[in-house]
């Protein structure tokens, strides 16, 4: 029997990739927004190879032209919201309020000066509204902005955390009454706008200590419209959307970094 032999072996075993990505789309490096669950997620360069040919020397190699990069992957959460990040300003999206709720009292312990979220919020992220703040007995009405402060997470809740010396002590649990206003429905409303906003699309994998690899593409835009495909009813698959982010250079930055960015802490 004849035996296999070993062509090479590992240079580097930081530099194989388990795993797969998380797909961030957003305005700026800033602001990207998570997409959430996937499949099939890729990145891709490709270009357009420039040969000059000559009488004497034959095929001469010289450059390219449209030098390009893509990220694309299968989306299986159809966030509305999400969508029109990711297709760059050329659609509307708005929600429709629902009616309004009313919580009578909301148990919640404030330690020191930390930032509770409540249980429900307005549908349009601001901070809920007719709010009363009491001791755990009811007994005690809190003043706004001398016994506790209100404010607004990144999710759009409202966050509530007491002040230091006012009558909330550390550690005390109050109920919080207020009334919010839910969303009932979200709509994306297309057509007419022509013109894409540039976004920033970016690929993150993480190994098991938490280091990264990402792929950051710059200038990038949608390459085709969205194409929502509903399996059978019995499938185990959900209703997925192809998205497919290609970039082109960015003039804006400096020459020899317009296109894309790979980030490695895994193979350091």
């Amino acid at each position: 029997m004849i035996m296999a032999r070993n062509m090479t072996t590992v240079q580097d075993s930081n530099s194989i990739r388990f795993g797969s990505a998380k797909f961030e789309v957003g305005p700026d490096i800033g602001s990207l927004v998570d997409l959430g669950a996937m499949r099939g997620i890729v990145f891709e360069e490709s270009w357009d190879e420039v040969r000059v040919t000559s009488d004497n020397a034959g095929i001469i190699k010289v450059g390219m032209n449209n030098h390009m990069a893509s990220i694309e992957g299968e989306l299986m959460e159809i966030n509305l919201q999400t969508l029109a990040t990711i297709r760059g300003g050329i659609d509307n999206f708005n929600t429709i309020a629902g009616t309004a709720q009313t919580v009578a009292a909301e148990q919640i312990r404030l330690t020191g000066q930390t930032l509770k979220r409540l249980a429900n919020k307005n549908g349009n992220g601001s901070i809920v509204t007719a709010v009363t703040v009491k001791n755990a007995a009811g007994a005690v009405t809190h003043a706004l902005g001398t016994d506790y402060i209100l404010g607004v997470d990144s999710a759009g809740y409202t966050v509530i955390s007491r002040v230091p010396g006012g009558a909330i002590t550390d550690g005390a649990t109050v109920n919080v009454g207020y009334t919010y206003t839910p969303v009932s429905a979200k709509r994306l409303l297309s057509g007419g706008l022509g013109t894409f906003q540039p976004r920033v699309a970016r690929i993150t994998n993480y190994n098991d200590a938490g280091k990264e690899f990402r792929i950051t593409v710059y200038n990038a835009s949608p390459e085709s419209g969205l194409n929502i495909t509903f399996p059978e009813a019995d499938a185990e698959d959900p209703a997925m959307t192809p998205i497919r982010m290609t970039g082109s250079p960015d003039a804006s930055r400096p020459v020899g970094e317009q296109l894309f960015e790979i980030y490695d802490e895994q193979g350091a």
